[in-house]
């Protein structure tokens, strides 16, 4: 079995380190006792209040500076969302007028082929087809010739 002996450090009382522990409570010992600091104060200040105590802070060529800054950042912000806008309405009025009138074209264009289609196809097995429709072949002899060509 083991033994732990605890050896003192002559050095502990008059250290001029301390430890975590002891800062720690220290500095907790400090904020509760300090009466300067008020949070009912912070609480009572408007937003208003804070912007003009800025205004005192700053000095008159950097607050000129800032003013500027953000007056040209919202004049290109407002020339951006207005040239968007107008990008956009046209676009969309030339996919209207182009683009959606080719696209119902070109559907119907398949929709022609698939049906020329399903009529080249032969008929079901064991049920006699039915004769083609449209006009005869000329030179066979067959019926009357179309009229101007005689």
């Amino acid at each position: 079995m083991v033994k732990l002996v605890e050896i003192e450090n002559e050095y502990e009382s008059d250290s001029q380190y301390t430890t975590d522990s002891e800062v720690a409570s220290q500095a907790e010992s400090d904020y509760e006792s300090d009466s300067d600091f008020d949070d009912d104060d912070i609480l009572d200040e408007s937003l208003l209040e804070r912007l003009a105590a800025l205004k005192e802070i700053v000095p008159v060529e950097h607050r000129q500076l800032m003013s500027r800054s953000i007056s040209r950042i919202s004049h290109w912000g407002e020339f951006g969302f207005k040239l968007v806008g107008k990008l956009s309405w046209v676009f969309t009025t030339s996919a209207l007028l182009v683009v959606f009138p080719l696209a119902l074209e070109t559907d119907r264009d398949k929709m022609m082929q698939q049906w020329e289609q399903e009529q080249q196809k032969p008929g079901v097995p064991g049920q006699p087809q039915a004769p083609p429709m449209g006009p005869p072949a000329m030179g066979m002899g067959q019926g009357l010739p179309a009229p101007g060509l005689a």
